[in-house]
């Protein structure tokens, strides 16, 4: 055999077989509940031998193990360790079972950092709901779905129209002619093509879109730039007229979709909870949100005593077997979220007591070696879970951020503190503008030493415009 070939064959043995089992844990993992629920409707439906359990467990009994539950699984599940971790007057604690009763709790401060997080995956959902309602025919259809398959997050529309021809086949007569039907649908400005197209169909909404503000919204690198002489030369209209159609334009929003999950009813249910309950923190899954399903083993004994062919008896078993998968993975993954969940709030702990300007310093390593877990099991956890506490919802993946070097809190601050602390000072800059190099110095001031490019990145992710940009903006207030 010669040297390449067995090298190969050495790196191919050292490869992890991904078994259909497999990739089906992981795809578990990766779910929140409700799309965990979507996907355990279909389970039941393809597989005789699994049923929904809707059975509500009560004074946190835990659920009876079936009985070809083995000991391997037993220990996994049931091995629930006590998070104590020496603070003396309290600790996050594990509920008595994986899947106990859990209730929601009043969140009693009113200092929320953050607003429950909005569905958007419901929202992409009643886009295509109102195709559904629209008259449309088979071919306009396929363009409705790709078209919603092409808008950006923030609800703009920018693919060319000409390339989406091309890929479906469908004129660009037909493209067009959708997407102006789309652009009737709700929120007002979805699909857009441009900011201006945004501001005006809004601003066509409210009534306000006359020749002028068409001229105003067709020279909005002039409004920016604060040059109001020159803007009320191209608009025929004065000054002051001009200030009062940009408090107009401050009515819109410049991302629809933002507006939508701002006001959208159904709002993503958690699929973890923390509550303080005396001195303790209790981190626990949300069962209201929790699906589960129970495997018909008794069915399963009833048909294997019957006299039925080789062929039925094979797609019988490869059901029932795996239904029982199934049904280990589902436990193995409550046991793995709340593993995770409970040590990301051991470590953030400052955070649940404090609020955000104690937000730790925290990466996917830390909790992957301390639990001993894949830094990529970690990850697909927190991707997708949302975890109530009384600071307000927040996704798992919110309380990582990397640290930054500070002459105070033990020498290093989260990233996420940091930038909340130059959005407070620029939310209270008053009419001295702070440039970059001014907010430098005050979070030194805070004994927060970072670089002023550092500022500056941070800045721009939390989409805050520079100094002098903030300085023509504060000069066309009325």
């Amino acid at each position: 055999m010669s040297k390449i070939s067995l090298v190969q064959e050495v790196k191919q043995s050292q490869k992890i077989a991904l078994t259909p089992q497999l990739l089906q844990a992981i795809k578990l993992l990766e779910l929140n509940n409700i799309e965990l629920s979507d996907y355990l409707d279909q389970e039941v439906i393809d597989n005789p031998f699994l049923e929904n359990d809707v059975t509500i467990t009560e004074d946190n009994d835990i659920p009876e193990r079936r009985e070809d539950s083995e000991t391997s699984d037993e220990k996994i599940l049931t091995n629930e360790e006590s998070l104590d971790f020496a603070q003396e007057e309290s600790a996050i604690t594990d509920e008595t079972s994986l899947y106990s009763s859990v209730h929601s709790f009043e969140d009693e401060s009113s200092n929320f950092l953050l607003d429950t997080l909005a569905a958007k995956t419901n929202f992409f959902e009643s886009l295509r709901e109102q195709v559904i309602f629209s008259v449309l025919k088979p071919e306009e259809r396929i363009v409705a779905y790709a078209l919603i398959e092409y808008l950006e997050p923030s609800g703009f529309l920018k693919i060319s129209l000409r390339d989406l021809s091309s890929e479906l086949n469908i004129s660009q007569k037909t493209v067009h002619f959708v997407l102006g039907i789309l652009k009737k649908f709700d929120p007002v400005g979805i699909f857009s093509q441009s900011l201006e197209e945004c501001l005006g169909t809004q601003l066509n909404e409210m009534g306000y879109l006359d020749e002028a503000m068409v001229a105003l919204l067709d020279n909005l690198d002039l409004l920016a730039r604060g040059d109001l002489k020159k803007i009320s030369k191209i608009c025929f209209v004065d000054e002051k007229k001009i200030k009062k159609m940009v408090t107009f334009i401050r009515k819109c929003n410049p991302h629809p979709i933002d507006t939508y999950d701002n006001d959208f009813e159904n709002k993503i249910p958690p699929d973890i909870i923390a509550k303080k309950e005396g001195r303790k923190w209790i981190v626990s899954l949300n069962e209201e949100t929790l699906p589960k399903v129970v495997l018909l083993s008794g069915y399963w004994e009833e048909l294997s005593r019957k006299k039925i062919s080789k062929e039925d008896k094979r797609y019988l078993s490869g059901h029932y077997a795996s239904g029982k998968w199934l049904t280990r993975a589902l436990e193995q993954r409550v046991a793995t979220i709340l593993r995770v969940a409970r040590e990301i709030m051991k470590r953030q702990r400052p955070f649940l007591d404090h609020g955000l300007m104690h937000l730790k310093p925290m990466i996917l390593k830390d909790i992957a070696e301390e639990l001993d877990l894949h830094e990529s099991t970690v990850s697909r956890i927190t991707n997708s879970k949302v975890i109530s506490t009384p600071r307000g919802s927040f996704e798992l993946k919110f309380f990582f951020s990397k640290a930054v070097e500070s002459s105070s809190m033990d020498g290093q601050l989260s990233a996420s503190v940091v930038k909340e602390k130059i959005a407070e000072l620029i939310r209270n800059e008053g009419d001295k503008v702070l440039s970059d190099n001014n907010l430098k110095g005050l979070l030194k001031d805070d004994r927060i030493d970072v670089a002023r490019r550092t500022i500056t990145k941070y800045r721009e992710a939390m989409n805050l415009p520079p100094s002098f940009e903030r300085k023509r903006m504060k000069r066309l207030e009325v």
